[in-house]
């Protein structure tokens, strides 16, 4: 058995040990440092606030297949207030939309083919980033961006989550576009909800004049926001990551 068997070691090894420890304590300093910054870094990332725009303690039913059974139809709009807060869908920071959500009905075959013969068919929505114009009344707001088409058919009765890729400055407004219909509606609530729609004033309530409405899809220009809606709700989310 040899010497160093017994724990008896020559003093060249001693020291070289010595180096290989402090080699080692280095290298464990260095990864230590390496983890930190790393842990730094996935801190720093992970610390953008996520916003949900829109977002309530309860979201309320759609009206539909009950009677009457409504749904929104050509036309842009937003929610102004609902039961918790004003303005819900004003961005508080400069963003990015990452998703958004619709909770639509399920009508009635019988429904579905009205709403096709007056608004048009598909079923169909996409996202709107508006831009208030200062100083005007009725308000009008410029198209800054918007998303893309979503077809509803198949999400009907369900709550629908949706990816999107929208930038969004502080004071935005993210509406909801609907060129045809969608089911995406609850009435009959209290009048801490609201929504504005981008008809003339004048043309809020008149079936003819809301079926030949449209909604806002040229991007840089201007509409007007000329209808107020109280007691009715459009149930729809975005979630905003913050930069």
């Amino acid at each position: 058995m040899s010497r160093s068997s017994h724990g008896s070691f020559p003093a060249g090894s001693v020291a070289g040990r010595g180096r290989r420890a402090a080699v080692l304590a280095l290298a464990a300093g260095c990864l230590a440092v390496l983890v930190a910054l790393v842990a730094s870094a996935g801190a720093a990332t992970s610390s953008r606030a996520t916003v949900v725009l829109g977002s309530t303690a309860t979201m309320p039913d759609p009206s539909c297949p009950e009677l009457p059974c409504q749904a929104v139809g050509s036309v842009t709009g937003f929610q102004v207030r609902n039961s918790q807060t004003k303005l819900p869908f004003r961005v508080p920071r400069n963003g990015k939309v990452k998703a958004w959500t619709l909770t639509l009905a399920q009508p009635t075959n019988r429904q579905r083919s009205f709403f096709n013969g007056f608004f048009g068919t598909p079923p169909e929505a996409r996202l709107a980033i508006l831009r208030r114009i200062a100083g005007t009344r009725p308000p009008r707001y410029n198209l800054r961006r918007q998303g893309s088409i979503r077809v509803l058919s198949p999400y009907l009765g369900q709550t629908v989550k949706f990816g999107a890729s929208l930038r969004v400055r502080k004071g935005d407004i993210v509406g909801l576009t609907v060129p045809t219909w969608a089911p995406a509606f609850a009435e009959g609530l209290s009048a801490k909800n609201a929504w504005r729609a981008s008809r003339a004033r004048g043309k809020c309530i008149n079936s003819t004049a809301v079926r030949q409405g449209k909604s806002q899809q040229r991007v840089n220009k201007r509409a007007t926001y000329g209808c107020r809606y109280s007691t009715a709700r459009l149930l729809y989310t975005v979630t905003v990551v913050e930069d």
